[in-house]
């Protein structure tokens, strides 16, 4: 459980269930999240990637799905 903040930049997030499912060398690679105003999950790549990531997100009334790899190429579907 991760209590309601606010950020610094005012934007407000909701106390949220979060479940992260970490590799051997400690690196988060599934996080499944839920609250009253979003769900989603993340996937991310492997331990020597940074940048390599696919996340399926419904926020409010709306959907989409960002994917991005390690060169920096990211791509949003969105209905």
């Amino acid at each position: 459980m991760l209590p309601a903040k606010t950020e610094p930049n005012g934007e407000a997030y909701a106390e949220t269930v979060l479940l992260r499912l970490i590799t051997e060398r400690g690196r988060p690679s599934v996080k499944i999240g839920a609250s009253e105003q979003a769900a989603g999950i993340s996937l991310t790549g492997p331990s020597n990637t940074k940048q390599t990531w696919v996340i399926l997100e419904a926020k409010g009334t709306a959907t989409s799905l960002r994917l991005k790899n390690e060169d920096g190429r990211e791509q949003i579907v969105a209905p």
